[in-house]
């Protein structure tokens, strides 16, 4: 069998019929030397349904694997690892690529092949898939990464993004030598940001300037489930706290004034965001109080700090109001982690 220069990899979990949308736009590519690896990662049954849809239609093109693993990192490398393209371009479920993302981006890397990562640009579309919301998007660059590398020679043309993975695409070989993404971060949350810092220590992340995938945003009740989720925001905070570990490893130098600073400046905005949602639990201003006291620590002249450090005074009714929901979650914070666990996150190696 004939080995194509790009293997696109779709982890597949609960977009239902969406999915389907997302199999079409890379059926539709200018550049038709690729396979289509769609890894189930337990998916829902209405999206193993389209799957089997796809497969009908598009035998030759698409093959499968299950991932029992749940996580983004553990599909993601499932695919990786059963690929067979020299290139991997990475799609979520339910996002679409323009007809020529493809080829844009291997002509990209076959121009520059020193590149650790090609990405593009991208715009958001609503739920339907097709009303265009926000044209022309970049992956973010973070404050984090503005803070810790501003003075990198890099950095001006070439910024530590936390780049969308339905835009990049990258070599199989470095993306093995790398170990893929880092599974310790499964479900979900922050691992497309590691990855991209390790792919960029590696080499050049060029971005094409124009806009290569349609990013589905999610519905508005989604969202708001989502958001009230307890269990969410926690490990996004426990995925956050394991970055900074990984960050302080790597460039946090002991007993340097400069460096201190510039974790400290991190870590006191992760400190108050932190403090932000367990505000939005019924028991969460005693301990909402203790992280801000660090903020504050770390940064005394930072506003916000002690803004959010008087809301945690409020009464219950005011503090619904600043906060803008309408109740508290029923669930008590230590059914998900313990407050000890939780007031040592963001700790530095020399504290």
């Amino acid at each position: 069998m004939k080995t194509p220069i790009v293997s696109v990899v779709i982890p597949a979990f609960r977009s239902g019929e969406l999915i389907l949308d997302s199999i079409e736009s890379v059926m539709s590519q200018t550049f038709p030397d690729f396979e289509l690896i769609i890894v189930d990662n337990n998916a829902s049954e209405d999206t193993r349904s389209a799957i089997r849809l796809a497969l009908d239609k598009y035998p030759s093109k698409i093959r499968t694997f299950h991932e029992p693993t749940q996580g983004n990192s553990s599909s993601r490398n499932r695919g990786i690892w059963e690929s067979r393209g020299r290139y991997i371009a990475l799609l979520d479920d339910d996002d679409q690529m323009v007809p020529n993302r493809l080829e844009k981006q291997v002509e990209a890397i076959e121009k520059n092949p020193e590149s650790a990562i090609v990405h593009g640009r991208l715009n958001y579309v609503a739920f339907d898939g097709k009303t265009i919301l926000k044209a022309d998007q970049s992956s973010d660059v973070q404050e984090w990464a503005r803070i810790l590398f501003w003075d990198h020679p890099r950095f001006p043309h070439d910024p530590v993004r936390s780049i969308f993975p339905s835009v990049s695409l990258f070599s199989k070989k470095l993306a093995i030598e790398l170990g893929g993404f880092d599974e310790r971060f499964n479900p979900f949350w922050v691992e497309d940001t590691e990855f991209s810092l390790r792919m960029w220590e590696r080499g050049p992340c060029p971005e094409i300037s124009e806009p290569l995938v349609l990013f589905r945003l999610p519905s508005t009740q989604f969202l708001k489930m989502k958001r009230e989720n307890v269990s969410n925001w926690i490990q996004a905070a426990r995925n956050q706290d394991l970055f900074f570990s990984i960050l302080a490893q790597k460039y946090y130098k002991p007993n340097n004034k400069e460096s201190s600073d510039r974790f400290k400046k991190i870590r006191s905005r992760w400190l108050r965001e932190l403090s932000q949602e367990v505000l939005r639990i019924s028991d969460g201003p005693e301990l909402a109080r203790h992280l801000l006291k660090r903020a504050i620590f770390d940064q005394p002249y930072e506003v916000k700090n002690w803004k959010w450090f008087y809301r945690t005074f409020l009464p219950e009714k005011q503090r619904k109001k600043s906060l803008k929901i309408e109740t508290f979650p029923y669930q008590k914070l230590e059914a998900f982690i313990s407050p000890e666990a939780l007031k040592s996150f963001f700790s530095l190696p020399d504290e």
